[in-house]
């Protein structure tokens, strides 16, 4: 729930009736979107994996069903396969993948490998949306802007203070997006 600014004067709006809109003591979820670097180190990919794995059906158990990825190599490539994964082991058919992809020209710049493992996500995503044409770095953020926006919880595999994994947890974190940086529970040596 967001929460509007109070136009001057003004410090409380009249309720239509008494009841609260929302159940403060509620943790369910309904909308996850993901957010993490696009490299990430071998050794830390296998622990990332599992961690990953274990939060989607934590979630999972909690209601949410639409899991919202950017389409990006690295950590969204890995958190959709998870919920390609997560799909296949419940069967439940309200498990949705959505792909928040830039531009369908996303994947120009992915390597042989990586552009096939891209256009298989692709294909079992549920639902597809683009922020224009073609990606640049202002339709990238408004990708970003849109997945925190559009969600309850934030996963984030975020490292580093710089770049759009960086840009995006932040705006999850000031935008009132429950936010988990698995990066967080990873002891790095």
């Amino acid at each position: 729930m967001k929460i509007k600014k109070p136009e001057e004067g003004v410090f409380f709006e009249e309720a239509e009736d008494e009841e609260m809109p929302f159940d403060p003591f509620d943790d369910s979820v309904r909308v996850v979107c993901f957010t993490g670097h696009r490299e990430i180190p071998k050794d830390i990919a296998p622990v990332l994996s599992e961690m990953l794995s274990e939060i989607l059906a934590n979630l999972y158990e909690r209601g949410a069903r639409i899991f919202k990825a950017g389409g990006a190599v690295g950590f969204d490539t890995m958190a959709a396969q998870a919920v390609i994964d997560l799909k296949k082991q419940t069967g439940d058919p309200e498990i949705r993948l959505h792909l928040c992809l830039a531009g369908k020209d996303q994947a120009k710049s992915f390597s042989r490998f990586d552009e096939i493992i891209f256009n298989m996500i692709l294909s079992l995503a549920d639902e597809v949306t683009y922020e224009g044409g073609n990606s640049s770095s202002s339709k990238y953020l408004a990708r970003d802007r849109r997945l925190v926006d559009e969600s309850d919880v934030c996963v984030a595999y975020c490292t580093k203070q710089t770049g759009g994994s960086y840009y995006t947890s932040t705006y999850a974190l000031t935008h009132g997006v429950e936010f988990i940086n698995l990066a967080d529970f990873i002891s790095f040596e």
